[in-house]
């Protein structure tokens, strides 16, 4: 079993939890690196991925033998199976922070649960925790964010487009290393630089002169 299903697996037992409803794709991709829509259990015995047939052939590539995560078909589950997956399980963890209300009726329903409990955000304080190849990662980001910085100083001119800057943005990142980006790019100048979250548009780029008063402050 990977070491990060085994810690969460026994801090669980610590919580008299015996297993444990994951959801939210960012856990599971953090527990498993499986980034394929489904829902991960750690039953009392066994991890089980449940996902469908669009999914099932990425999840197994995904998957090693060491992970000891069986994938499973959910057009291949039986109400039964479903009320058989925590039968001798006490208490059940769930992503509370993560979960809607609908959803937790739902769990409690299908898998005709004792006692779905909350478990404190116990993989978000996991995840917290980074080990040496995170750490590489998050360096590697910065390096390519100042490196995009540097680039953008020359790269920038008046007349440009705020769209159009964060499209180079992001096409500097993807063709030096970056996967993606962690959420959209924004680029904003004038008026809309005094906008939380603003929005790149058509908005050309324009050269003004910055003064400064007696306190060294910009007018």
């Amino acid at each position: 079993m990977n070491e990060r299903l085994r810690w969460i697996r026994n801090n669980l037992k610590s919580q008299n939890i015996q297993g444990m409803i994951i959801s939210n794709p960012i856990n599971i991709k953090y527990l498993t690196n499986i980034e394929a829509e489904g829902i991960l259990l750690l039953t009392l015995r066994e991890n089980i991925y449940i996902t469908d047939d669009r999914y099932i052939e990425d999840v197994k590539r995904t998957l090693t033998i060491d992970d000891e995560i069986i994938v499973t078909n959910s057009r291949n589950i039986s109400l039964e199976d479903y009320e058989n997956y925590f039968m001798f399980c006490e208490n059940v963890g769930f992503e509370e922070n993560y979960v809607t209300y609908a959803q937790y009726k739902e769990f409690m329903h299908k898998y005709k649960i004792n006692a779905l409990v909350e478990t404190e955000k116990i993989v978000e304080k996991q995840r917290q925790i980074k080990d040496e190849e995170e750490i590489e990662c998050i360096r590697k980001a910065c390096e390519i964010t100042d490196n995009c910085f540097s680039y953008l100083l020359k790269f920038i001119k008046k007349g440009m487009t705020e769209r159009q800057i964060a499209d180079e943005v992001e096409k500097y990142f993807k063709q030096n290393g970056a996967s993606g980006t962690s959420f959209d790019i924004i680029i904003a100048s004038g008026e809309n630089s005094a906008i939380p979250h603003a929005v790149p548009s058509e908005r050309k780029i324009e050269s003004r002169r910055c003064d400064y008063n007696r306190y060294g402050m910009q007018i």
